[in-house]
């Protein structure tokens, strides 16, 4: 079962918001999608779900199109967290909506984490923290038992030990390859060591799809300091700067040859030294030069 989104594009108001964006999602992925604050990552997924009709493209369910065969819908979760209906319904009354769409609703797991992160079944959606509210979101994902979930800035709001639980049930769920996410965010630090694959949005569009396991298999981060004041040919030719301190550089090597180790080396540097490779390294390494992207503190 593959989703394929192929040049999809949407306009509001008479501005556009997204322009042919086009990609595919397999079982037992999990994406990142990165852009800046209102650069139609929430609008692609409304489009996606075709809670906005797309001005062109189209979403793909094993090529059979969503919009055409609304039966395909229930296989995918997307839950709006700026505009959707829970409000005035308690925690414990949820469900009941979303068995309606997802038949294989799973009520018992959905109290058992309810309980789990002590959360007050009788509580009003509308009267929890926004970082609890978060959390239901996502539970509520999880309970669908939908093959595709989408998560729009899932861990906004909540403190670091629920952000490493959620982020386990994730791993754990894309385990088996019956499941896949789709996660939104502006912060970097928050898709390392989850996403296998990251799409960049800039500008509207789709200008990165990055297999991050294929990077870090040839990149390399180092710290080094030279003995020369100017710096060498072969750092200027092969490596972006991330930091510096001092004569103290940091630098992102994204091909690391044996022949670059070895002119390196062959500097007789002060310090060498590996540094383990973020993925905001990566993307201030492959991204934040080419493209304009900054990244956010």
């Amino acid at each position: 079962m593959t989703l394929q989104v192929k040049n999809l594009s949407k306009q509001i108001n008479g501005h556009t918001i997204i322009t042919d964006i086009s990609f595919k999602w397999a079982p037992g992925e999990i994406i990142g999608l990165v852009g800046r604050n209102g650069v139609g990552k929430t609008t692609l997924f409304r489009t996606m779900m075709n809670h906005y009709i797309p001005d062109k493209g189209q979403v793909l369910l094993d090529d059979q199109d969503m919009e055409q065969v609304s039966s395909r819908q229930r296989e995918v979760f997307f839950l709006d967290t700026q505009d959707n209906f829970l409000t005035n319904y308690s925690l414990k009354e949820l469900p009941d909506f979303f068995k309606i769409v997802y038949p294989n609703f799973d009520q018992q797991r959905y109290d058992d984490l309810l309980k789990h992160f002590n959360l007050n079944a009788g509580d009003q959606y509308r009267r929890i923290s926004k970082g609890m509210r978060a959390l239901v979101n996502v539970i509520l994902a999880l309970t669908s038992n939908a093959t595709y979930l989408i998560l729009d800035e899932p861990f906004d709001g909540l403190d670091v030990i629920v952000r490493e639980n959620i982020a386990t049930m994730v791993i754990d769920e894309v385990a088996d390859q019956q499941k896949g996410f789709l996660i939104s965010s502006h912060d970097l630090n928050e898709l390392d060591g989850l996403s296998d694959r990251v799409l960049l949005l800039k500008e509207n569009k789709l200008v990165h799809d990055y297999n991050l396991e294929d990077i870090r298999a040839t990149a390399k981060k180092i710290q080094l300091v030279l003995r020369d004041k100017e710096i060498p040919a072969v750092l200027k030719d092969h490596s972006k700067l991330i930091r510096v301190s001092g004569r103290v550089l940091v630098v992102v090597v994204t091909d690391y040859t044996p022949e670059i180790d070895q002119e390196l080396r062959a500097l007789d540097p002060v310090l060498f030294e590996e540094l383990p490779l973020t993925l905001e390294d990566l993307f201030r390494a492959n991204l934040a030069h080419d493209t304009g992207y900054q990244l956010l503190k």
